[in-house]
């Protein structure tokens, strides 16, 4: 009877290191997956949807300030027809701002419906985006990995 028991932890031991060994496997997919869609995320930001135009603020020759790299400001482009919807400023989307304020998942929502966690649409010359989910949960992880550290604004 007592190797009965023996017996039975040992196979208990075992189910564990697989489960425990299965477990790590899963992480470490995930970790190379999630750097795979970070990476697609920043293409996406930086080279489609363009991202940094609205929300990085100009410099002094009024080029984007890659020291404050889409953490928001003025917007330099106004509508051609007056609109009593048209937003002023773009806001941070760093880990400064809206990418640590909404969830992963409300962000991801947001980039798929245009719809934000607050409930209202984004106001004008914000677009209403329709990605996929793939595509905007790329697009959230490269956001959430900016950590959006304000650079000092110029004189």
């Amino acid at each position: 009877m007592r190797y009965h028991w023996i017996g039975l932890g040992g196979v208990a031991a075992l189910i564990v290191a697989i489960w425990y060994s299965h477990a790590e496997e899963q992480r470490a997919t995930a970790t190379r997956d999630d750097a795979a869609l970070t990476k697609h995320g920043e293409y996406l930001v930086n080279n489609v949807a363009h991202c940094g135009h609205c929300h990085t603020p100009p410099n002094d020759k009024g080029e984007p300030d890659t020291a404050r790299f889409l953490q928001g400001g003025k917007l330099t482009i106004k509508p051609k027809d007056e609109k009593t919807s048209w937003a002023g400023e773009a806001p941070d989307i760093t880990m400064n701002g809206l990418a640590s304020r909404w969830t992963a998942e409300g962000m991801t929502k947001f980039l798929m419906t245009g719809e934000p966690p607050e409930g209202h649409k984004p106001v004008a010359p914000m677009p209403v985006y329709r990605l996929n989910n793939d595509d905007a949960r790329a697009v959230t992880l490269y956001l959430r990995s900016l950590t959006g550290k304000k650079a000092p604004k110029p004189d």
